[in-house]
């Protein structure tokens, strides 16, 4: 197999996990948007709103850094050993797939998920006597400024601050991947205690 049929096998599959991966995000995002939603006043599904389009804007911010961070200080960072390099490194080195994840995927998600409380308000802004038609119009023109105005604001902070956001998202990654660790020596250690 060639260079190119590898790259385009590559593409695919990343494909496939991209589709597998929003309809997962989708339905888990949905399930726990309505529970909190449905049965909701005002505002909940106005603080359901505002979290949700924070999402947007953070995970908008990071795929931005990413995409727009250097890998050459992390190197050393990681021949350093600090905390987190190494985990960064491989995001800057993944950045297509971690922006697409990142601001498409679950960028669209939380976009489409948002309207099902956005509608909820719309409803509740009804029955304080809004028109229906005003009450939608606001919801939408407020969901809409605060996800562009954000993701516009938070462009410019990820792309001048972008190594120490990605180091942040490293370090975390790296304390996950730790406590992924010491479950797995805690698990084996009792399996060779039990034998």
């Amino acid at each position: 197999m060639n260079k190119k049929e590898k790259v385009k096998q590559s593409q695919q599959r990343w494909v496939l996990i991209v589709v597998i991966l929003s309809f997962v995000l989708s339905v888990f995002m949905s399930f726990v948007t309505s529970m909190f939603v449905e049965s909701a006043g005002l505002f909940v599904a106005l603080m359901t709103l505002i979290v949700l389009v924070l999402i947007g804007i953070i995970t908008d911010v990071i795929g931005t850094a990413v995409t727009s961070a250097d890998e050459q200080p992390f190197i050393a960072m990681a021949s350093k050993k600090i905390a987190g390099a190494k985990q960064a490194l491989r995001l800057i080195r993944m950045a297509e797939k971690v922006s697409s994840l990142l601001n498409d995927v679950v960028g669209d998600i939380v976009g489409i998920i948002s309207g099902s409380a956005g509608a909820v308000i719309a409803v509740s802004l009804t029955s304080l006597g809004l028109r229906s038609a005003v009450a939608s119009m606001l919801t939408t023109a407020f969901t809409s400024a605060f996800m562009i105005g954000g993701k516009a604001y938070g462009k410019g902070i990820a792309i001048e601050n972008s190594a120490r956001i990605v180091l942040w998202v490293g370090r975390m990654m790296a304390v996950f991947e730790g406590k992924k660790k010491s479950r797995r020596k805690s698990g084996s250690s009792r399996k060779t205690a039990k034998k």
